[in-house]
């Protein structure tokens, strides 16, 4: 690569800080300064936010269609280079073979959340070692960056109720077949590819699952379902 080039992954942070940026530094404008300058204002507002005072307080803010899909966009608050964003594409990339079992997933358990954000929401309480289902579904109540991971798009999209949250969350990490799978994402090359970071991976059950989903007794009683 060129010296002076710029990486992707550079690029991207740098388009993604001047656009939490407009946010932070918006033009203000008063009620009387939108009334004598309506188009200018609207204009400028294709470029960035504007933030409109009445009697000194913010009042409504004047946003191109753009910035409003934007900011209701959780990808937009994900910075390049987390290692999430890595161990996402992975998971996408395996769960795409495993269609028939996310669909058996669903019908034997009557799940009523999308079984591949299941998947995730059991790998997020490995790598971060949340303790159980309602921690991880506290965690989704706040953390953007784990709502968009598990396969949130949006700021509004509505988080399960937590009993049912527990409920699936609970018989997907009890069924052998999908730990295998969860376990296989995160292997050993992985996390030594990624480092623990960001992550507070809880390797004791990550061995424990991968062990427990391997042995005999589990696969039999696979079977037997």
């Amino acid at each position: 690569m060129h010296a002076g080039a710029a990486h992707p992954v550079a690029r991207r942070f740098r388009k993604w800080r001047k656009s939490i940026m407009k946010w932070m530094s918006p033009l203000r404008v008063t009620m009387q300064e939108l009334d004598a300058r309506l188009s200018k204002i609207v204009e400028r507002a294709r470029e960035g936010p504007v933030a409109v005072n009445r009697y000194g307080s913010p009042w409504v803010w004047i946003v191109s269609h753009q910035a409003w899909v934007q900011a209701d966009n959780l990808r937009a608050l994900v910075p390049p280079g987390h290692p999430l964003v890595a161990l996402r594409e992975q998971v996408e990339d395996a769960l795409r073979h495993e269609r028939a079992l996310l669909a058996d997933l669903e019908s034997r358990y009557g799940s009523t959340i999308d079984a591949a954000t299941l998947f995730k929401c059991l790998m997020l309480q490995i790598i971060y070692s949340l303790e159980d289902a309602q921690k991880v579904h506290e965690s989704l109540a706040y953390n953007m960056l784990f709502r968009w991971f598990v396969g949130f798009e949006k700021f509004a999209d509505e988080l399960p109720g937590r009993a049912e949250f527990t409920r699936e969350l609970q018989a997907v990490g009890a069924d052998p077949r999908a730990v295998r799978v969860v376990t296989r994402c995160l292997s050993s090359t992985f996390l030594q590819e990624s480092g623990d970071g960001d992550f507070r991976v809880n390797r004791g059950l990550l061995h424990a699952l991968s062990h427990w989903a391997s042995a005999p007794d589990a696969r039999s009683h696979e079977v037997a379902r």
